[in-house]
């Protein structure tokens, strides 16, 4: 099954679970201008900033956090001229 990655503005962690892409000792509880994908009760974390997602073909480390580590996932929608997204 292929995930569908959606770009997250703001992802807050109930703790420090997700290691800082650029000094691996840190580990991080808050991250910004991040992908995220749901798959059931699980959330996989890309950390990495935008303009290195879009270097193809390098290999990257993908994390995996429970839901109920998330305390809060903040992404932006685009509201559709005429029609509500959903309806």
């Amino acid at each position: 099954m292929a995930l569908t990655w959606r770009n997250v503005t703001t992802l807050e962690l109930t703790d420090k679970l997700i290691p800082d892409p650029n000094a691996g000792h840190n580990f991080l509880d808050r991250l910004q201008n991040v992908r995220v994908a749901v798959e059931g009760s699980f959330l996989h974390v890309d950390p990495r900033q935008p303009q290195q997602a879009e270097v193809a073909g390098q290999e990257f480390d993908v994390f995996l956090v429970p839901a109920s580590a998330v305390r809060t996932v903040v992404y932006r929608d685009v509201k559709r001229r005429g029609a509500l997204v959903g309806f």
